[in-house]
């Protein structure tokens, strides 16, 4: 696991955690950032015939202390209410169902504020993201969530400077992250935040976790930007994937659409949630990565293939767009041999 740029959290005594299962939840994002939190400190030291430790102290919390029912019909008994819970260290929210969310308002939210101005940091997972939206915490704050719920989260809480391409945000004191596996991101991260990089790297051996990913633009689907309803800006989306390898800017892409440059940014960026240029080099570089992944044509050719004359520019842009270089890329999507 790579180390990240973050200050370690000095404390005497375990972190005090809280997991808040949202009812209708993925019983993953409850159990997988148990097992994470249960085992560090305690499952390398015993591989190494070390005395383990015990960093955090995991709780699960429900609504309202009942047991929670999950969206695949398993039920996980919970230790506490939310509102019972006097403070907490951390506190991370799973999963949620999303068209649950004007129940959220009655006790849910009003329990991660005051826990939050009490000191707690606060994380969600998945959707996740929408309740602390909810509670307001998000509010001019970098977020994240799963790149299906993308537009829904766009137009509920526009106040939000959503980034849908990052698998994890952290923005002072909140942290959200992307897809449902995230959860493992979100928390080695977390680990590596309370107790330092030695026992996150040593937690992610032992749990056999790759680790960090930046990015989960890969898992992401440009038909999602597509129903938007707007029929010039679908046009334009549609010549960019017919030319890819074609000379394309604004102005030409404006006259597609049959509007101003100045009224087509506009009605793009509303439309799609990125600009022109930003829509079109994240094609390109999904394009690229479709042509890694065949394997065969080198780097500087599977650049022109998608419209970039410059080979270092196209993988400076692969690299800020992918989290990786192309030449990475095409290593880590390689197919692998059949086992023995």
């Amino acid at each position: 696991m790579p180390r990240h740029s973050m200050t370690t959290t000095a404390r005497k005594g375990p972190v005090e955690v809280i997991i808040l299962a949202m009812p209708g939840t993925l019983p993953t994002t409850v159990a997988g950032p148990l097992d994470i939190f249960s085992q560090a400190g305690s499952l390398w030291n015993q591989f190494c015939e070390r005395n383990p430790e015990a960093p955090f102290r995991v709780r699960l919390a429900s609504e309202d202390g009942a047991p929670i029912a999950c969206l695949n019909g398993l039920r996980l008994s919970a230790d506490a209410a939310l509102a019972d819970i006097d403070r907490a260290d951390l506190v991370i929210v799973t999963a949620a169902n999303v068209a649950d969310r004007a129940a959220w308002q009655a006790r849910i939210a009003p329990a991660l504020r005051r826990l939050h101005d009490g000191g707690a940091q606060v994380a969600s997972i998945c959707t996740g993201a929408f309740v602390l939206a909810e509670a307001g915490l998000l509010d001019g704050r970098a977020a994240t969530t799963h790149w299906a719920f993308v537009p829904m989260f766009r137009s509920a809480y526009p106040q939000v400077d959503l980034r849908p391409e990052r698998m994890l945000t952290h923005d002072g004191d909140i942290l959200c992250s992307g897809g449902i596996n995230a959860y493992a991101e979100l928390c080695l991260y977390l680990v590596e935040h309370w107790c330092g990089h030695r026992t996150a790297e040593h937690l992610a051996r032992a749990l056999v976790l790759d680790g960090w990913r930046e990015r989960q633009t890969p898992y992401a689907m440009f038909d999602f930007q597509k129903k938007h309803g707007d029929d010039a800006v679908l046009r334009a989306q549609r010549h960019m994937e017919e030319r890819l390898a074609e000379p394309l800017n604004v102005a030409a892409l404006a006259e597609v659409a049959c509007m101003s440059e100045r009224n087509f940014k506009r009605r793009f960026k509303k439309a799609t949630g990125d600009t022109p240029n930003e829509y079109l080099q994240r094609l390109r570089v999904e394009g690229a990565k479709r042509l890694l992944e065949r394997g065969g044509d080198g780097i500087d050719l599977v650049a022109e293939r998608v419209g970039y004359r410059d080979v270092a520019h196209f993988r400076d842009v692969f690299r800020q767009i992918a989290g990786m270089t192309p030449a990475d890329y095409r290593r880590r999507t390689r197919p692998r041999p059949a086992a023995a």
